[in-house]
């Protein structure tokens, strides 16, 4: 059996390194999970409404750090530290399931029963198609539902692909680019990887047809550059020094002047100089350490946020959340104060009680496993 870093007093150091109350990603997480959900919250208003000075205060605020790039850099860099950990490829992979698809499974579950109530008339065999395709983690809306509600199953499901394909991709890879020096990260990996990102923002906007473009949307390609600087940065954590973090608090201010300025940008999703500072920013700040500085009450609050974290929750669930405030006449009745609100409560709420059942499943039917 191929043995990754078990039982070695680096490893037990670094699990050490990983504990939740040993840093800030829990923070962070929280801040992309509900900066995701205002984003979908602003899309639908302005479909619906129309542009308001209100939501497009959230809109711009909650953009200015893409909220998927950081949902990307922070995955890196902990499934860096969950291969280190693991003791075979395969743990690595069962860990992989039990995190991403059992509470995955139990969505498609609560999706399909909504649906059933609330889009009744609207369902055909198209539905099969996409309650096997959500089973395997894949993307897609089924014919019948195109024009209900939001005209999407559930919008928010072609990340969880693009980071399965990543998840995959960094096991089978791992024995490998745990070896690359900085360097070769640096003159090679990073910039072949900031091509990539290019090139797919040229091909979706003069070269590909639809069809290409949905692909592209649901490929890894396009975003592994902003998951590698996290799994970089795990692999020489132990380099980081105050340079580095004033680097990153640069990077901070430029971000920051990129949104208020409108500074020109190019790359898929977001701009690459933007998305890649915000990458660098996430995981160098959320890898300090409380307790470094001693910082209790801190530490407390980062551990109490990661032991009860329902951050996937909160994105498997708000597509529901809002087509079922679409179903309801929410969207074009409601004031935009009134719908965050509700957008919001409902969504904590929902993703609160599904991470309990989430939770109760995974105990009643696997043994415990160190889940990062």
């Amino acid at each position: 059996m191929y043995v990754l870093n078990r039982n070695s007093a680096v490893a037990d150091e670094r699990h050490i390194y990983m504990r939740s109350s040993n840093n800030l990603f829990a923070i962070r997480k929280y801040w992309a999970a509900f900066s995701v959900l205002m984003l979908h919250y602003v899309g639908f208003w302005r479909i619906f409404r129309g542009p308001h000075d209100g939501p497009e205060f959230i809109f711009d605020r909650v953009t200015a750090f893409p909220p998927v790039v950081i949902f990307l850099a922070i995955s890196g860099f902990l499934i860096a530290g969950s291969l280190e950990r693991s003791s075979s490829i395969r743990e690595f992979y069962v860990k992989r399931i039990r995190r991403v698809y059992v509470p995955l499974w139990i969505s498609i579950i609560i999706y399909m029963a909504v649906y059933l109530v609330i889009a009744r008339e609207y369902m055909d065999g198209s539905i099969v198609k996409w309650i096997l395709a959500s089973v395997a983690g894949l993307a897609y809306t089924p014919d019948c539902l195109k024009d209900f509600a939001s005209g999407s199953a559930n919008g928010v499901l072609w990340t969880i692909t693009v980071l399965i394909e990543l998840y995959i991709i960094s096991g089978f890879l791992w024995r490998y680019l745990r070896r690359l020096s900085p360097r070769t990260w640096i003159i090679i990996v990073f910039p072949v990887l900031i091509i990539c990102n290019v090139l797919s923002e040229y091909a979706s906007q003069n070269v590909l047809p639809d069809f290409g473009r949905k692909i592209l949307e649901r490929s890894f390609l396009p975003y592994a550059f902003f998951y590698f600087i996290g799994f970089f940065v795990y692999l020489y954590r132990d380099h980081l020094g105050w340079k580095t973090y004033l680097i990153s608090a640069i990077a901070f201010v430029i971000v920051i002047l990129m949104a208020l300025h409108y500074w020109p940008d190019y790359g898929y999703y977001t701009g690459v100089v933007r998305g890649g500072l915000t990458a660098v920013i996430t995981v160098v700040f959320g890898s300090w350490s409380p307790k470094t500085e001693k910082s209790k009450h801190l530490s407390g609050f980062c551990s109490f946020l990661s032991r009860h974290d329902i951050t996937y929750e909160v994105y498997l669930y708000q597509w529901l959340v809002f087509n079922v405030m679409i179903c309801l006449g929410l969207f074009s009745t409601l004031g935009w104060i009134e719908l965050c609100f509700i957008s919001l409560v409902a969504v904590t709420l929902v993703a609160v009680l599904m991470n309990a059942v989430y939770r109760r499943i995974n105990s009643a039917l696997m043994k415990p496993a160190n889940m990062i």
